[in-house]
Formats: C-alpha cells, sequence, structure tokens
C-alpha cells in the first residue's frame, strides 16, 4: 500500500487543492477546513449538503491564511470585499469565518437526497474544525475501481469523494485498525456514510449524478471509505508507504 494522492479543502465545501504534502495533527490535515461561510441569517455554517453552489468556489492555502475565488471574480482575501462577493453571488447575507477552537460550528443538510425540499436535518462538528465529524477521511483506490465495476456507466471521480487521503490497496481499509501514513499513523473509526454532496455537479466535467448515491445505498449502506482520528500526528507525502501499524 502506498498513498495515491493527498488533497485538503481550505474552506468547506469549495474546491480544494490537492498536496505534495499534509501536516497531520488531532484536529486533522492542517489547513483543512479551517474557514467557512457563516449564514448571518441562520448562523449556521453553510455546506454544500444543503447549498451546492459552493462546489463551484475554489479555495487555497497561502501561509496560515486563505485565498478564494467565487465564480465570475477574482481570487480574493478575506475580509469585507470577499464577504461582499460572496453575499452577492449566494443571495444571502454571509461572512468568510474561521473556526473556532472553544466552538463547535452548526451545520445543515437537505433530509432527502431525492428531494431538497423534503425538509432539513442540522447538527454540530467538532471544535477547532469545520469537518463534518472526523478529522480525516480515507478511501482506497481498490473501493473506487470496485464500484466503478458495479457502475460503469457512472464515470466515478475521485473528486466526488472529496478525500483527504487516497490509499493505492486493492480493499478498504478496516474500521478498528491503525494505519502508518508516512510520519503519521491514523485510527480507523468507521465507514464514511455518503451523502447528497457526492451527486452535485462540480467544475472540470464532474456532472449532477443522483445514481451515484442510489447505487451506494443499495449495495454498500451508503458508505465509501472511512473516518479516522490521528493518533500520531506527522507529515504525509504523496508516495509515502502506508501500512498495518501496531
Amino acid at each position: 500500500m502506498h498513498v495515491a494522492g493527498l488533497w485538503r479543502y481550505p474552506v468547506k465545501s469549495m474546491q480544494g487543492e490537492r498536496s505534495e504534502l499534509l501536516e497531520v495533527d488531532e484536529t486533522g490535515a492542517v489547513g483543512d477546513r479551517s474557514f467557512g461561510v457563516l449564514d448571518l441569517g441562520t448562523g449556521t455554517v453553510l455546506s454544500a449538503k444543503r447549498e451546492g453552489r459552493l462546489l463551484e468556489a475554489s479555495a487555497r492555502r497561502e501561509g496560515a491564511d486563505v485565498r478564494v475565488r467565487v465564480p465570475g471574480r477574482p481570487e480574493l482575501e478575506p475580509g469585507t470585499e470577499l464577504d461582499a462577493a460572496l453575499s452577492s453571488w449566494l443571495g444571502r447575507r454571509v461572512r468568510l469565518v474561521g473556526a473556532d477552537p472553544a466552538r463547535a460550528a452548526r451545520f445543515e443538510s437537505s433530509a432527502d437526497f431525492e428531494d431538497e425540499e423534503a425538509g432539513v436535518v442540522t447538527w454540530e462538528g467538532v471544535p477547532g474544525s469545520l469537518v463534518d465529524s472526523s478529522p480525516l477521511h480515507l478511501l482506497t483506490t481498490g473501493e473506487l475501481a470496485d464500484v466503478a465495476a458495479e457502475r460503469p456507466d457512472l464515470g466515478l471521480d475521485v473528486r466526488r469523494f472529496r478525500p483527504n487521503v487516497l490509499v493505492a490497496a486493492e480493499g478498504p481499509l478496516e474500521p478498528g485498525a491503525r494505519y502508518g501514513l508516512g510520519g503519521a499513523v491514523v485510527e480507523v473509526v468507521r465507514p464514511c456514510s455518503r451523502c447528497v454532496v457526492t451527486t452535485r455537479a462540480q467544475p472540470g466535467g464532474i456532472g449532477r449524478e443522483l445514481e451515484v448515491l442510489r447505487h451506494l445505498a443499495a449495495v454498500r449502506s451508503s458508505s465509501l471509505g472511512v473516518l479516522a482520528r490521528v493518533v500520531a500526528r506527522g507529515g504525509i507525502r504523496d508516495g509515502d508507504r502506508a501500512h498495518r501499524a501496531p
């Protein structure tokens, strides 16, 4: 096994950046989902689970800060100009905010991916990060290949699933097991339950496709990949060996 790809998403639900190196600690990948778009009317941090347009914007880290590109606008740094651009684009008053180390953010999702008017589910994340629940998301090439073989018509792209770490391995990583990834050790917490984000259109030729989630629900209990916590902090490089750890 080895690391076949690394990503971080500086602003929750926006396009992220592929990386040669991820530094990970107890909160996850450093710089990953450390910013979000706060709806000033509801007090929730927006997610593509509910506001799919966020996937059309992109974000990248620049040192400890972030730069954001809203469709039709130049890249902007955090501040009033970016907040105004986001508010105008989304049609609501919003502000870019950083994760609060002392307080968990509130998120919301459509209750039914087939009918986005069916209602809303809300939940709280974790303090210090804007991940939904667990610090890291890992996926294997074998899992993707298996689903692609089951449904070759879907044209599955790893970007639909937004992992932090893609591992070249024949099968899924095992819940409860620990894995060494470069200089870090992670422990798999549970399978990753997939949501409406996997069906959303994204830049780069990824179209709207409800069949992705329908298929995962029918044959894989709606899960693909795993969620993990960091046991030993360190750096993970693209191409690093991945192995079972004690």
